[in-house]
C-alpha cells in the first residue's frame, strides 16, 4: 500500500510540473475559479464586512481539500483498476471547456463523464472504457458528497430575495474543488509504471488482473472539477447541505453499482451515462424547487425585526441570539428597524435585556458587557422593504455565453 501511495504521489507531482496539458488545465481552472470567487467575495463582504476568511484563505482551503480528496480518490481508482485511455482524458477536457460556456454547474466531472460515455454508444469510433469512466464518476460524486457534508457549517452567503411579493432572506452556497485524479492508462507515451506491489492485484475494472501487463499499464493524471451549488429559503442552510450531501452520495452509490454491472451487460453503461447527467440535474432541480415552494424561514415580519444571521464572535452570539429569532424589544424599547437597534444601543449600555420571539414563544435574553458597554449587536436582519434584491437564477447559474451577449447588447445600446 505504501508503494502504491508513493507511486500515486509521484504521478501527481510529475503531472503538476511536466505534463503540459495538465498545466494548461490547471491555469484555466485557477483563472476561472479566481474570477468567479471574486464575485462571491464581494457578496460576502457586503453582508459580513471583513469578518471571516478572505479570497486567498478560502482558495487555500479549497485547494488543500482538493489535493487530499484527489489522493484518496486516486488510491481507490488505482486499487479498483480504473483504466482510462489517454485520448479519453483529452475528450473530457474538451467537453468540460464546452460545458463551462453554457452553465457553471456543468463544470462538475459527472456531466462530462456522462456525455462522453453516452457519445461512445452513439459514435462507434470513440474508444472509451465506459465501466471505468462510470466508476471514476461515481467515486468523485461520493467525494463531493463528503466534502459538502464536512463543510455544511460554513460558506453560506445571506442575500435578500422576493418571495410571493414579500422580502425574504436566503442563503446561497457555491463551492468549487480542484481534484487531481490518478488512474491507470495504457502507455502510449513515457510515464510512471505501476508499482510491483500491484502486479497481482485483482482489479474490478479494466483488465481482469494486472499480472503480466505492468509493462503495458502506467499511471496518468487528469484534472477533475466538482461544483456544489445550493440555496436555503425554507430550510436552515446546515440542514440543507446535509440533505444535499445524502442525495449526492446516494447518486454516487447507484452509479457505482451500474458501473460494476456494465462490465458484463453493455447497455447498463448507457443507463449509467444518462444517470450521470439526469441524476445531477434532478437533484439540482429538486433542491431549488423544494426551497422555493416552502415557507421561508427568514421572511420579513410585521412586528419586530427578523434575524437573518449572527456574525461570529459578536455580542449577539454571546447573548444567545439565533438565526431566525424576531427581536421585539431592547431594554423595553420596541424594535421595528435597524435604526431602532442603533438608537437603543447608542448609549453603550453595559447591561441589556432583549425580548425575542423564537418558535412562537417569547424569551428574555440578558447580557452584561463590562466595563465599556457596546453599541453593536452584530446581526444581519430582514427588513420589510429593500431597495436591492437578488435574482436567484443569476446567482445560481452563471452562463458565460449569456453574459457575453448581454455585454455586447449594452455596448451596442451605448453606441446607438
Amino acid at each position: 500500500m505504501l508503494q502504491l501511495a508513493g507511486a500515486i504521489a509521484a504521478e501527481m507531482f510529475r503531472a503538476f510540473f511536466t505534463d503540459y496539458l495538465f498545466m494548461v488545465m490547471c491555469l484555466l481552472v485557477i483563472t476561472f475559479i479566481r474570477s468567479h470567487y471574486r464575485t462571491w467575495s464581494e457578496l460576502r463582504e457586503e453582508a459580513y464586512g471583513n469578518i471571516g476568511p478572505g479570497l486567498k484563505q478560502a482558495a487555500e482551503k479549497l485547494i488543500l481539500a482538493g489535493l487530499a480528496g484527489g489522493f484518496a480518490v486516486s488510491f481507490l481508482a488505482v486499487a479498483a483498476g480504473v483504466t482510462i485511455e489517454t485520448d479519453t482524458v483529452r475528450y473530457l477536457f474538451y467537453i468540460m471547456c464546452l460545458l463551462i460556456l453554457f452553465d457553471l454547474r456543468f463544470v462538475s466531472f459527472p456531466y462530462a463523464a456522462g456525455l462522453l460515455a453516452a457519445a461512445s454508444y452513439v459514435f462507434n469510433g470513440l474508444d472509451v472504457n465506459v465501466p471505468s469512466l462510470l466508476c471514476l464518476a461515481a467515486i468523485l460524486q461520493m467525494l463531493e458528497a463528503f466534502l459538502v457534508y464536512i463543510g455544511r457549517n460554513g460558506g453560506h452567503i445571506p442575500v435578500y430575495i422576493h418571495h410571493d411579493g414579500e422580502i425574504a432572506g436566503a442563503f446561497l452556497k457555491k463551492r468549487f474543488w480542484i481534484i487531481p485524479v490518478v488512474f491507470m492508462t495504457y502507455l502510449v507515451q513515457p510515464g510512471t509504471l505501476l508499482p510491483e506491489s500491484v502486479s497481482g492485484l485483482a482489479t474490478p475494472f479494466g483488465p481482469k488482473t494486472a499480472a503480466g501487463i505492468a509493462g503495458a499499464l502506467g499511471l496518468d493524471c487528469l484534472m477533475a472539477m466538482l461544483l456544489h451549488s445550493d440555496i436555503s429559503i425554507s430550510t436552515q442552510p446546515e440542514k440543507k447541505s446535509a440533505r444535499s450531501a445524502a442525495a449526492l452520495f446516494g447518486l454516487g452509490g447507484v452509479l457505482l453499482i451500474l458501473a460494476l454491472v456494465s462490465r458484463d451487460i453493455d447497455w447498463v453503461g448507457c443507463v449509467g451515462a444518462v444517470l450521470c447527467i439526469a441524476g445531477r440535474e434532478g437533484i439540482s432541480m429538486w433542491s431549488v424547487m423544494a426551497e422555493k415552494n416552502g415557507t421561508p424561514l427568514f421572511g420579513a415580519v410585521r412586528r419586530g425585526l427578523r434575524v437573518l444571521d449572527v456574525l461570529p464572535g459578536s455580542n449577539a452570539q454571546a447573548m444567545g441570539i439565533l438565526r431566525g429569532d424576531i427581536i421585539l424589544s431592547i431594554n423595553n424599547m420596541d424594535i421595528q428597524t435597524e435604526e431602532g437597534i442603533n438608537e437603543a444601543l447608542k448609549g453603550y449600555p453595559v447591561y441589556t435585556w432583549i425580548k425575542v420571539l423564537r418558535d412562537g414563544e417569547e424569551k428574555l435574553l440578558e447580557y452584561r458587557c463590562y466595563p465599556d458597554g457596546y453599541n453593536r449587536l452584530g446581526i444581519i436582519t430582514v427588513p420589510r422593504e429593500r431597495e436591492v434584491t437578488y435574482r436567484i437564477a443569476w446567482l445560481e447559474n452563471m452562463n458565460i455565453i449569456r453574459n457575453i451577449v448581454s455585454r455586447f447588447r449594452k455596448d451596442m445600446d451605448k453606441q446607438a
